[in-house]
């Protein structure tokens, strides 16, 4: 794609931020990315199809799995704005606290839910390109939108990365320092996953997760850059509870959810477990589920070969992954 006539200004604009804002360490390496975050179902369709639609082409071709968009905003979008790709400049939005993890169903707010995110990480190079445009706060029909150099120069992003409280209601500044974390980057219609860089995941387990959703071609072209987050990234709010982490053998699965102990978020939750092979198909269904530190362990009876096992919590899948007892540990997805 063409550049923009100040595309080098852009890109030095964006790479000088981190130190111009005295950005720590857990969000210096923010300027130079662009983010995505959506459902693994979501994100393995569109690894699998290569390319990343605007909400009224998915919808149109019916191409969202599990929608985690809050129906209210959407409502609120004019027809324009409903054919943008739309990207954030950072992690960590006031959106995805609402809405990420599988969580009570009393505690989902805004009919917006987001069982396991996964980010989509593009460079910011992104934005030399002719086409791509931006907003200083969430998209909505009175935004201003720019696409150049001067326009992010007036953009407050000592309020976009902005990633502390923000004080009960009513503060002073808090609404617009919300809004400035929404700040977007608009793409008309359809964008290409070639300046896609990284995809992360909260855990192993879902890294597994999305890898088993992934097409053959599609497996060995991403496998390399789907990671697990890390260190001090900080994109996940861990908000709700995950499959933290998960141990399957020939004679039993041994699962590890997440326990959040900010909230008491841990129950109820109805959890299914299906174990599917050739031979033999086993289901656990508990309506009531506590999350607990501890580990569950499922005895499987007798040595099996080979299973899948999908793992669901109030019907939103939370796991998929691949026992195969004839392959070395290190070659299972």
């Amino acid at each position: 794609m063409a550049l923009k006539p100040d595309a080098k200004d852009i890109l030095a604009h964006m790479r000088g931020l981190s130190l111009s804002l005295g950005l720590d360490g857990a969000r210096c390496w923010w300027p130079e990315w662009l983010f995505r975050s959506d459902h693994v179902e979501n994100t393995a369709a569109i690894l699998n199809r290569g390319k990343l639609f605007a909400r009224a082409v998915a919808e149109r071709q019916q191409l969202i799995v599990k929608d985690s968009g809050s129906p209210s905003h959407i409502a609120q979008l004019t027809s324009d704005q409903r054919h943008y790709v739309r990207l954030y400049f950072r992690p960590r939005t006031p959106t995805q606290y609402a809405n990420e993890g599988t969580r009570l169903k009393q505690e989902i707010k805004y009919d917006a839910h987001m069982p396991v995110p996964v980010y989509l990480l593009f460079s910011i190079r992104l934005l030399m390109e002719k086409g791509v445009q931006f907003t200083r706060g969430r998209l909505e029909e009175s935004s201003e939108i720019g696409e150049t150099v001067e326009f992010l120069k007036q953009t407050n992003f000592k309020a976009v990365y902005h990633d502390s409280g923000v004080g009960a209601l009513g503060t002073t500044g808090r609404s617009d320092i919300l809004n400035a974390r929404h700040a977007e980057v608009l793409i008309k219609d359809k964008l290409s996953l070639d300046t896609l860089k990284h995809i992360v995941c909260r855990s192993s387990p879902e890294r597994d997760t999305l890898l088993n959703l992934l097409t053959v071609d599609a497996r060995a072209k991403w496998i390399n850059r789907i990671i697990v987050d890390e260190g001090r990234r900080r994109l996940f709010y861990k908000r709700g509870t995950f499959v933290q982490d998960v141990n399957l053998s020939a004679t039993k699965s041994r699962f590890t959810f997440y326990s959040n102990i900010d909230k008491d978020w841990r129950k109820p939750f109805e959890l299914q477990i299906e174990w599917k092979s050739n031979d033999w198909n086993g289901t656990h269904t508990n309506p009531l589920f506590i999350v607990e530190p501890r580990p569950l362990d499922f005895a499987l009876g007798s040595p099996k070969a080979g299973y899948q096992v999908r793992v669901t919590l109030n019907n939103d899948l939370a796991y998929r992954g691949v026992f195969d007892g004839s392959l070395p540990t290190d070659t299972l997805l």
